[in-house]
């Protein structure tokens, strides 16, 4: 029997009870006397059938915010901006992305997620070469291409065959400090770990989504300052605003 959430934004999905993970995780922060948790909620997979709703939910609570999408104003130029709402829908097709849902029906959070395989064919240049080279959008392909190739993180990881890689991890401001993230990203090494994946790996566009996995035990493999990402003419490509200084790689051996 389908149960129908409502959601805050004005979309409604519809989740079967068998998407519903039986263990329900609570957070409890600054818990009163009776010990009770301040929150408690579900993590659910997502799939194709929620883009509109994740959709909705990036676009209010991680397009606006995304340093790269800020310096650039990527959001004021259409063509970019739906070209990077469908980049990050197509990962919900591989039953690899999770949220939080809140007893309440609001999303608290969204993790997009894809496995990356040492054998795979390079198709990382795709998004790049049917970019108008005009689009902003392409600013940022290009960008995360370099990051992906000059980290190489098969190369420094010989031994590792298999990865779970986030592409995009995000809260709802209101929830923002609660422990979502965390449970996301627990929720998501549990998926990894049933997959045969030995590692995780994320890279990190933002100074803040940096100290959250450092805070969650990941290891930084590269780094790269924006101020050194220059293009022909030696002008800066993304001027970003502080704290955001540059871009990096994390992993997590599993």
């Amino acid at each position: 029997m389908a149960t129908s959430i409502k959601i805050d934004n004005g979309f409604a999905v519809k989740l079967s009870s068998h998407q519903l993970f039986q263990k329900k995780i609570y957070y409890s922060n600054n818990m009163d006397e009776t010990n009770q948790a301040k929150f408690s909620y579900s993590i659910v997979p997502t799939t194709a059938k929620d883009k509109h709703t994740v959709a909705a939910f990036l676009r209010k609570f991680f397009f606006r915010d995304e340093p790269l999408n800020v310096a650039i104003q990527l959001l004021e130029e259409t063509d970019s901006a739906a070209k990077l709402e469908n980049y990050c829908i197509t990962y919900l097709q591989y039953g690899m992305t999770f949220m939080a849902v809140s007893q309440t029906g609001d999303i608290m959070g969204v993790i997009l997620n894809s496995i990356m395989h040492r054998d795979d064919v390079e198709e990382d240049d795709e998004d790049g070469e049917t970019c108008n080279d005009n689009l902003k959008f392409k600013d940022i392909v290009v960008l995360l291409e370099k990051i992906k190739r000059e980290a190489d993180v098969f190369a420094q990881y010989k031994n590792v065959n298999r990865i779970l890689e986030i592409k995009i991890v995000t809260v709802n401001e209101a929830y923002r400090g609660q422990g979502v993230c965390k449970a996301l990203v627990d929720k998501t090494k549990e998926y990894a770990l049933e997959m045969g994946c030995q590692m995780i790996y994320v890279e990190c566009t933002s100074h803040y989504s940096a100290k959250a996995v450092e805070r969650l035990g990941f290891q930084c493999i590269y780094s790269l300052a924006y101020n050194d990402y220059v293009n022909e003419h030696g002008e800066m490509v993304f001027k970003t605003q502080s704290p955001h200084r540059g871009a990096k790689v994390y992993v997590l051996p599993l």
